[in-house]
């Protein structure tokens, strides 16, 4: 991991002097101490409603209207989010006070199901819907003061998601699941992040992060489930999105 980190980071750092050269005045470097790191966080997602969409074309023996609307809105409650970093600051400053951090990250949490309706009707909901984040972070520390303890820093990640539904709801005078939300898929990932940095000592960081998270294009199934083995019903897509809440430490070497 060191050689091709270090190489990474190398190639990285070349073409970004490179490009500044050929702008020099508009993105001017200085330099600055670098280094590596791993992290982790723990704490909160919240994440937004499921809105998945579809168009029921029911395989035989599974109730359903061919053409119809299938809309599926599920609530969920707010997991817990765990995670881990490993990450490089790289050796200089644009903008005079703004030193970038690149790093890659692996994290998780799994929602339950707390409600939902079905084509905007009241139905009993269960289930959970897990998601693991595979994702290049780049984020900047804002640092005006080379003895400053608070360091604020922004930022994104790109990545992946892979989105695991099992999302079950009855309704009418059923007593238990008729139908179900149900599939993993792997979709692109974004975030968006603001955070602060407490410095402890220079191998020891504590800090604390908001962000926004957006999955893209994820496929799931509408399947009736009342007989046992799920029937088709229709294809169904979301983007599912949410805000994380987290503190993590941060250990430098």
């Amino acid at each position: 991991m060191s050689i091709s980190l270090r190489g990474a980071t190398l190639t990285l750092v070349s073409s970004v002097l490179l490009t500044s050269t050929a702008h020099a005045g508009i993105f001017d470097l200085d330099p600055a101490e670098g280094g590596y790191y791993i992290s982790g966080f723990v704490g909160a997602a919240f994440p937004f409603d499921a809105d998945f969409d579809g168009t029921q074309n029911p395989a035989a023996g599974a109730p359903g209207d061919v053409g119809a609307p299938a809309e599926i809105e599920a609530d969920f409650g707010t997991p817990a989010h765990v995670g881990g970093r490993v990450g490089t600051k790289l050796p200089f400053k644009y903008w005079k006070n703004f030193q970038p951090r690149l790093e890659l990250e692996v994290s998780t949490f799994e929602a339950d199901v707390e409600g939902g309706s079905f084509n905007g009707g009241e139905q009993t909901f269960s289930g959970n819907q897990s998601t693991t984040l595979f994702l290049i972070n780049n984020n900047s520390d804002w640092q005006w003061r080379d003895d400053q303890k608070i360091v604020p820093y922004f930022g994104g990640g790109i990545g992946v998601a892979k989105v695991d539904s099992e999302i079950q709801y009855f309704g009418g005078a059923a007593t238990a699941p008729t139908f179900a939300v149900q599939g993993d898929d792997i979709g692109l990932a974004t975030v968006s992040t603001l955070g602060l940095t407490f410095k402890a000592n220079e191998a020891f960081d504590v800090y604390t992060e908001a962000r926004y998270l957006k999955t893209y294009g994820i496929d799931a199934q509408r399947n009736n489930i009342a007989t046992g083995d799920p029937i088709f019903n229709a294809d169904v897509d979301d983007d599912p999105d949410g805000i994380t809440l987290t503190v993590g430490a941060r250990f430098n070497f």
